[in-house]
């Protein structure tokens, strides 16, 4: 009841629960919010990569800043006056606060855009004896042609090309092909025009072995810089190389007045018909013989020059949305990041943990979780009561909880914020020995910040697009804030006795532990076919995260020097909420977008089993090689202890065996338990 009513570490209790409020007011929305500005899961996909990769410079830089000035500014004797060390890292925090509050309100001005799906229009191909033209239907959208730089070159491909008489409007090149097939061109005595005579020419000797005949008699040539392709009539398709010149400006282009975009050739080209053939074809002085061609596939043919060509409806600028959206995005996720880690700082300073107890780290943060077990569900009502605006609520209650805690930081001078040096272990203290004796650097911080990136890998794998998957089990966005509450709810005790269940069990077997629910996690998800199945997956998140987190926080506690307390906090941010989110968010992020559902499906099968393997990995290196192998040696203990213990009639053997942080489960609570 204590810790309950401790007057000097209310208004912290209050600032984590404003913060992590605040959090979950926006995180599980932003993926939602980036697809309602007109980004694509692509585009969203990127910048959920991007923006915790770079986030990693707030707690990567103001750690150490706030250690470095720090030195000088602490309280010597636990006295009552405010401590400036403790001022320092209140105003810090609290400007973290508030500039995430400003950063993630501005995404509320990123530009709109809307693109609609692409339409197709139709795509035909005509030579002469002069060049050779590519016409494509204009675009009722915008009423232009597509537009390029200089020459694009590619290749098209045609089918059923036939003779015929074309004019200056192209009347011909336009009419409806005089065959449905699209794998032969037609036979010689069949290559007429539509307008050309109807009534049945008289089949005589020639053209009855001209029918039989496997080949055609002067098929269509396609002469294009210097090099001749034929079309034969067994071909189902000839692909064709060239280059296309866009059409100029305002003649070519002027299609007000017309439907079709004329392309022409950049290089030499022709189409010569034969002596023999302009009689079948010509029937006025006027005829200008050509070759007509039907295009296959014009938008998904590989290399095809008109492969991006679709018309498209665009509002907005598309690429000033996406680098608006992701500058700011950047600038946003920096700030409550580096107020995770300085927050971890204050918590971790604040309890007064000694080598004669506990100092409750967990309850700290157990008051924080309520807030992300109340709000996000009721931000996402909101959300759905203002369609228009469905994300307004949610970015607004994030500003108003980070600007109150800000404040609470900011007038609360009494909070125990003060350099560590003096009360970390007392001179009077059972065991006041240095801490750098069983603190142990290099390797194993490395290992243990590997364990951790990997882990938020894990969890990134899941929650960076989660509200996509809810999305498409036809969950609401209330459903969506209700996620999080289900994770946070089973949170709020495990916290509250977080540090004697991590006593009991010990980190690493923490670790083992969440590596194997995430197996756990993935494999329900996998398999779920609606929403439920995500809510009880969620709940085991106080695996997965909850006690993991305070886990790391307690473990580089420990393993990194007093003196270095900020930067040692920063350490397990930067490895789950930075580089396991980046990662995490790329591997989630491999899906197939013509079936998400399914693709981000076979993802987290596949993570599943990257879980259990290395749960078990990791289980069998721990406990048959790093655990016996890791024991400290028994030590003799300090001189003034011995001196003390002279008078206890031998009720001593004389030696002290600190316990290293391998065997902090089978350690005498009470002593050092790391």
């Amino acid at each position: 009841m204590k810790q309950l009513v401790n007057k000097n570490l209310i208004t912290l209790k209050c600032v984590l629960f404003c913060f992590l409020s605040g959090i979950g007011c926006i995180f599980p929305f932003l993926p939602l919010h980036m697809l309602s500005v007109g980004l694509d899961k692509g585009e969203a996909r990127l910048i959920s990569a991007v923006a915790p990769c770079i986030a990693l410079l707030g707690p990567a830089v103001l750690g150490p800043l706030i250690d470095k000035l720090s030195v000088g500014r602490g309280s010597t004797g636990g006295g009552t006056n405010p401590s400036g060390s403790g001022r320092l890292l209140r105003v810090i925090t609290a400007a973290c606060l508030i500039l995430s509050a400003i950063f993630y309100t501005l995404l509320l001005a990123v530009p709109y855009t809307e693109r609609h799906e692409a339409r197709r229009p139709e795509v035909l191909f005509m030579c002469d004896e002069d060049s050779a033209y590519v016409m494509q239907e204009v675009c009722k959208e915008d009423m232009r042609c597509n537009r390029w730089s200089g020459e694009k070159s590619g290749v098209l491909a045609v089918t059923s090309c036939e003779y015929g008489c074309a004019d200056e409007n192209m009347t011909w090149v336009k009419q409806p092909f005089t065959t449905t097939s699209t794998t032969t061109t037609l036979s010689p005595m069949y290559l007429n025009v539509a307008n050309a005579t109807t009534s049945a020419p008289e089949v005589t000797e020639d053209d009855e072995v001209r029918h039989a005949m496997p080949f055609e008699v002067n098929p269509p040539h396609f002469c294009y810089n210097g090099q001749c392709l034929v079309y034969m009539q067994h071909q189902a398709r000839l692909r064709v190389p060239l280059s296309l010149i866009a059409p100029e400006l305002p003649e070519d282009n002027s299609t007000s007045d017309s439907d079709w975009c004329t392309y022409r050739t950049a290089g030499p080209s022709k189409c010569q018909v034969p002596p023999n053939r302009l009689a079948e074809v010509s029937e006025d002085d006027d005829c200008r013989p050509a070759v007509r061609c039907q295009v296959l596939d014009p938008y998904d043919e590989p290399d095809g020059v008109l492969a991006d060509a679709e018309c498209r409806l665009v509002i907005g600028d598309p690429s000033y949305t996406f680098w608006t959206y992701l500058i700011i995005r950047i600038l946003s996720d920096i700030w409550p990041t580096a107020g995770l880690a300085l927050l971890g700082t204050a918590c971790v300073i604040a309890t007064r943990e000694t080598s004669l107890g506990r100092g409750d780290v967990g309850r700290q943060l157990a008051f924080g979780t309520i807030g992300l077990a109340i709000f996000p569900p009721l931000a996402g009502l909101a959300a759905e009561q203002m369609p228009d605006t469905p994300f307004l609520i949610p970015f607004v209650l994030h500003a108003v909880f980070m600007v109150i805690g800000a404040l609470i930081l900011l007038f609360d001078s009494h909070m125990p914020l003060s350099t560590p040096e003096w009360w970390w272990h007392t001179a009077t203290g059972v065991l006041a020995m240095p801490m750098n004796t069983v603190r142990r650097y290099g390797a194993e911080t490395a290992a243990v910040f590997a364990v951790v990136a990997l882990l938020g890998t894990l969890w990134s794998g899941i929650d960076a697009y989660l509200p996509w998957t809810v999305q498409e089990l036809n969950g609401t966005v209330t459903e969506m804030g209700l996620t999080l509450t289900a994770g946070a709810l089973p949170a709020v005790p495990a916290l509250w006795w977080a540090e004697a269940l991590v006593d009991y069990i010990g980190h690493s077997n923490v670790f083992i532990m969440a590596f194997t629910f995430y197996g756990i996690r993935y494999t329900g998800l996998a398999y779920s076919t609606d929403y439920t199945w995500v809510v009880v997956c969620e709940i085991l998140e106080v695996f997965t995260l909850s006690l993991v987190w305070v886990t790391a926080v307690l473990y580089f506690r420990h393993l990194v020097p007093r003196k270095y307390t900020a930067t040692g906090q920063t350490l397990p941010v930067i490895a789950h909420f930075c580089i396991g989110r980046c990662i995490g968010a790329i591997i989630g992020g491999m899906v197939s977008l013509q079936q998400p559902l399914q693709a981000v499906r076979m993802v987290y099968r596949s993570l599943g089993v990257v879980a259990l393997v290395v749960a078990a990995v990791y289980l069998g290196l721990y406990h048959l090689l790093l655990a016996p192998r890791c024991a400290a040696p028994a030590v003799s203990p300090p001189h003034h202890l011995l001196q003390g213990l002279n008078n206890t009639n031998g009720t001593t053997n004389g030696t002290y065996s600190p316990m290293r942080v391998y065997h902090e489960e089978r350690s005498r609570k009470g002593h050092f338990r790391y």
